[in-house]
């Protein structure tokens, strides 16, 4: 349903568009929204990026409302005037932040523009060990939106427990994702399979969440296991990466553990060359990747964080452990590394799964929903 037989007019609401989890959800939403009802255009307050540039690629339109100022380190405490502005001259009927700033501008737009309808969705998965400053706004403002969204059963509980807010205001939306196939040479991978190795694809960025020096624990038990078997290949830079080069030198471990850097569209470039997936994290709302992995009908091994059981619901679909379980971790590989046919059923099975719940148009889907509901109220 449409408003007063005009398209909705929808404002996807970032502080940024770099990469990042939520920024991949819009970037699917305008992929795969219903054009005939919506009218999106993606906001940022603070910074383009790439996901941005992804985005008006696909045909969206991106607006910036930042506004230059002579030291780089001041704070522009006017985006939220420039948001107001923006949603009274265009005739925006919803607004859908996903992080904290957005969620504070758009919600002093919608104390003093009563009429627009407002979403917001919780992206952040390790509640409840939230950063003061932004638990600080959260708890301050999540009050005013119309509807609040989790990505992650595990998550809403988690955010429900912590900020106290009573369960009928906020619902679950899973996050889906779409993946192109982008043939591209990766030399040291095509080397790598020349040499009848198995490739154990990781695309993360460098960070302690990631659990990427558990990921050189299990390499160092399979070494001794399985010498000149596998490698794995790691798409990301981050903060950690220093010292993770520091550790896989310290450990010998050059010819098993290559760190490729940053790597444009990393999971469509190296998810299709991989034989199997693994994702140590110590902590997850929603995993992304985990779903580009799923798409690609990869044999995964992953950790039992946020939303990733009910994911991988069945033994055939991949292989989830604990967090930290390194031993664990390193006989499921072992397993897959030793077996094809267990690594093909396991990718067959996990492409189904993905298919029948975690495309990005079912995720759009879901959002067009909670939009229409929210707008008619």
């Amino acid at each position: 349903m449409t408003v007063n037989n005009k398209k909705i007019k929808l404002c996807l609401l970032h502080s940024t568009l770099h990469i990042g989890g939520a920024e991949e959800v819009t970037a699917n939403i305008c992929n795969t929204i219903n054009k005939d009802v919506f009218d999106v255009t993606v906001c940022y307050l603070k910074e383009m990026g790439t996901i941005g540039n992804k985005i008006v690629n696909q045909g969206t339109d991106v607006i910036g409302l930042t506004k230059e100022i002579k030291k780089s380190n001041k704070t522009d405490y006017f985006t939220s005037l420039r948001l107001r502005s923006y949603i009274n001259r265009n005739n925006i009927d919803l607004v859908h932040s996903h992080d904290v700033h957005s969620l504070v501008d758009a919600s002093l737009c919608r104390l003093t523009l009563p009429s627009i309808r407002f979403i917001h969705t919780f992206h952040f998965g390790n509640y409840p060990h939230r950063e003061p400053e932004m638990a600080k706004f959260e708890r301050l403002f999540w009050r005013v939106p119309d509807m609040l969204v989790a990505v992650a059963e595990k998550q809403k509980n988690d955010v429900c427990n912590f900020y106290k807010i009573p369960s009928e205001r906020i619902t679950t939306v899973w996050n889906g994702v779409d993946v192109a196939k982008i043939e591209k040479n990766i030399d040291i991978i095509d080397e790598y399979k020349k040499e009848g190795k198995v490739i154990i694809g990781c695309v993360n960025t460098l960070i302690e969440q990631k659990g990427m020096f558990d990921l050189i624990k299990v390499s160092k038990i399979l070494r001794d296991k399985l010498p000149n078997r596998f490698v794995f290949v790691v798409a990301g830079d981050g903060s950690l990466r220093t010292q993770l080069e520091e550790k896989i030198k310290k450990d010998n471990l050059g010819s098993y553990v290559k760190l490729l850097g940053w790597v444009d569209s990393a999971s469509a470039v190296i998810l299709p060359k991989v034989d199997i997936f693994f994702q140590p994290s110590l902590w997850e709302a929603m995993s992304m990747v985990l779903l580009e992995a799923m798409a690609a009908k990869k044999a995964i091994v992953t950790t039992s964080v946020g939303e990733t059981p009910k994911i991988i619901c069945s033994a055939d679909q991949g292989i989830v452990v604990e967090p930290g379980n390194i031993e664990k971790m390193a006989s499921s590989l072992q397993l897959l590394i030793e077996r094809v046919s267990i690594r093909e059923k396991y990718g067959l099975s996990a492409g189904l799964r993905y298919q029948d719940n975690f495309t990005a148009a079912k995720m759009a889907a879901r959002y067009e929903t909670l939009y229409q509901k929210i707008i008619n109220k």
